[in-house]
């Protein structure tokens, strides 16, 4: 079916350039856009994904969804379209682990090729592409979606639901998931993609790459299939509680999702609109972001992290929600402050929205700007503040279990409050204008998202695996995991502080002599943190 879609969208874009005149007939540039929407659609419809709404449309009888009954019989089914939701919370969760490997594999390359100065392994144009193609996959195939796979799993056996609202919507908005993967691993290895996980317009909208467009197309079936896990889990959670399930007693984890789901339902669009003007400016030609035209370069960047800061609490409050059932499980004690966690995770989601500028300080906007972000800034950290204090209250004379889940939702919230720290730091202007660009920002985003959002993931597999798989975990396997994970990722991460306040600038393959033991050390101590994961695929 893909070939079948692969052939009609050549065909459609040949005789449409011919018919209009338009020269070259052959335009790789807008041959691989066609094919890049055309050839997933053929790949979904050769699933099934589509097979229910066709029968509806042409009248064929349909099998009405009665959510039971379409589970996994064997080990094939989870290769297959699914509709039930623990079936594919396993798909996401399989998958997005792939995607974590590979991601960590370009990790591994970077630091092997920063552990001395000059060139060791790889080009400046070859690096460029390593550290593009990490973040992209880390955040937009691992975290968001790892996420979303432990929320399908458990969300509706929360909240006493037979399954997710829309199950089919469901099933398809997993399998766009490799797709969107797919196409983000290939930016690297087609010509060059190398303008990192934010495609910077016009540096990435200007240079004549295919790597940029497999970026463009890929953000957008990511975001295609956020949107709509995203709508799933607010349907779900608004009409599908148990009796006597009310708000105020729905479990934090629930609460997470929720207003992670409004923020991914109001947020997205906005990157799905940057990437489609980018990809407009490299495919047709127009001038959002070209200076010289008369395009307004920073109106890409005030897009982009109008999505991507409250991305960075899309990839934390499913997090906290972990947390807290971990935490509070292990203690053995009911959450500190049940009704204020809730409201606050609510704070989160309105004032995520009035921070993003500060990501844009150096940038050139306009300076009336920074001393309002850099205000919203610093009172986001008061509803976060207020979580970290009831995860400590709760733990107060709790009787506590230190197994692998707890310690990895204890690490959690010793490394966020390491992360939220300097990102105090970074919110004031003066210390941003100096530490901007270096590894103090690299720092500073690993403890939130790796020390944050990485461990809390881990913490939520290990609490569900006996669930999810009807096995238990070894125990001390999994403390063996966390504890490589946690000694190499401080050791790999805590120095790159130091090296930022230095002035080492980030994203680049080569740095000044001065800065060379240390390099070496955190390169060691990365292919430690690197070897703790073969621990927990084991």
């Amino acid at each position: 079916m893909s070939a079948l879609f692969f052939g009609i969208g050549l065909g459609i874009t040949l005789l449409v350039r011919w018919a209009e005149g338009w020269h070259p007939l052959w335009d790789g540039q807008v041959i691989t856009t066609v094919e890049l929407t055309a050839v997933p659609f053929g790949f979904l419809a050769g699933l099934g994904g589509f097979d229910y709404w066709v029968r509806y449309a042409i009248g064929s009888p349909t099998r009405p969804e009665d959510h039971s009954g379409h589970g996994a019989y064997s080990w094939r089914d989870y290769f297959r379209v699914n509709t039930d939701h623990k079936v594919i919370g396993v798909q996401y969760v399989v998958t997005t682990i792939f995607f974590f490997v590979a991601a960590g594999l370009t990790a591994m390359i970077m630091r092997a090729e920063l552990a001395r100065p000059g060139m060791q392994f790889v080009g400046n144009q070859v690096f460029n592409e390593l550290f593009s193609v990490h973040a992209a996959l880390m955040i937009f195939l691992f975290i968001i979606p790892a996420f979303a796979g432990l929320g399908n799993y458990v969300i509706p056996l929360m909240i006493g639901a037979p399954d997710m609202a829309f199950p089919r919507l469901n099933a398809l908005s997993f399998w766009l998931l490799p797709v969107a993967g797919l196409m983000m691993l290939s930016s690297f290895f087609v010509p060059g993609f190398g303008c990192g996980w934010t495609g910077y317009a016009p540096l990435c909208s200007t240079h004549q790459e295919l790597g940029a467009v497999f970026f463009n197309m890929g953000v957008q079936w990511a975001g295609a299939s956020s949107i709509m896990t995203a709508l799933n889990f607010l349907v779900t959670i608004i009409t599908m509680r148990a009796p006597g399930m009310t708000f105020w007693r729905m479990p934090l984890l629930v609460w997470a999702n929720f207003t992670t789901s409004l923020l991914v339902v109001i947020a997205t669009p906005f990157i799905a609109g940057s990437q489609f003007m980018s990809m407009f400016d490299h495919i047709m030609h127009t001038n959002f972001f070209n200076y010289e035209a008369g395009g307004y370069v920073l109106g890409y960047q005030h897009i982009f992290w109008f999505y991507s800061h409250p991305a960075v609490y899309i990839m934390m409050l499913p997090g906290f929600g972990i947390a807290s059932e971990v935490i509070s499980t292990f203690a053995r004690k009911p959450i500190f402050g049940y009704r204020l966690m809730a409201l606050s995770l609510m704070a989160i989601l309105v004032l995520g929205f009035s921070v993003w500028a500060h990501h844009m300080f150096v940038s050139g906007m306009a300076p009336w700007l920074r001393v309002p972000m850099m205000v919203t800034s610093v009172v986001i950290a008061v509803p976060t503040g207020i979580k970290v204090f009831s995860w400590l209250a709760t733990l107060w004379e709790g009787k506590l279990n230190f197994s692998t889940p707890m310690l990895f939702a204890l690490g959690f919230v010793s490394m966020f409050v390491i992360g939220g720290l300097s990102g105090i730091y970074l919110a004031a202007v003066p210390i941003d204008i100096h530490v901007s660009d270096t590894y103090f920002v690299v720092a500073h985003i690993h403890y939130v998202l790796f020390g944050g959002s990485l461990f809390t993931i881990f913490a939520g597999i290990y609490y569900w695996f006996p669930k999810m798989t009807g096995r238990m975990y070894d125990e001390r396997l999994g403390k063996l995991h966390f504890w490589l994970t946690f000694i190499g990722f401080n050791a790999t991460f805590f120095p790159m502080h130091y090296l930022g306040i230095q002035g080492m600038p980030r994203r680049v393959s080569d740095y000044a002599p001065r800065s060379a033991d240390l390099n070496f050390f955190i390169s060691i101590a990365s292919f430690f943190l690197g070897a703790s994961t073969l621990v927990f695929l084991y």
